[in-house]
């Protein structure tokens, strides 16, 4: 988590972030709406989140992201882009699933874990012994439900050791 935030607060800061590039006011409404929660509880979210000094809010106000509230939403966006891409791309993950699990995800994940994801990703189009193969072959392994045998694409190659 970035600076000691809640995941809570971090996805507040994203929510601003997101509807502010989105082109819309990031109004108490607006978070309210997209985070499926009460109004009220936008408002004591974002009285906590000035106080740290991470955005700006007058009444009735669009709220702002303060240079250090912009740094730390664009952290965790990246962190929900990167786990997003993973989940749905390599783990092959329907695309609801991928979008919920990677916004839970963004919050708990280690920065190392984090990297560890971002350095497999570009493994995955550096490698010429099998990343996006690999990735392909293992699609093709779930489709066929044989998640505990062989993979389709290996079998009668007498290779154990990676696809071909």
């Amino acid at each position: 988590m970035a600076e000691s935030l809640t995941p809570n607060m971090e996805m507040y800061l994203k929510t601003i972030y997101e509807l502010d590039a989105s082109g819309q006011d990031a109004r108490v409404k607006a978070i309210a709406d997209r985070l499926g929660v009460r109004m009220p509880s936008v408002t004591g979210a974002v009285d906590s989140l000035q106080e740290k000094g991470l955005v700006e809010h007058e009444p009735y106000g669009a709220i702002r992201l303060t240079a250090r509230g912009r740094r730390i939403a664009r952290e965790v966006k990246a962190r929900n882009d990167l786990i997003h891409r993973f989940l749905r791309d390599v783990l092959k993950l329907p695309e609801g699933i991928a979008a919920h699990d990677a916004c839970v995800l963004e919050h708990v994940l280690s920065p190392r874990t984090v990297d560890r994801i971002s350095a497999f990703l570009r493994f995955t189009t550096q490698c010429h012994h099998g990343g996006s193969d690999l990735i392909a072959h293992f699609e093709r392994w779930l489709a066929d439900g044989a998640a505990d045998g062989p993979c389709p694409a290996c079998e009668g190659t007498g290779s154990r050791r990676r696809c071909r």
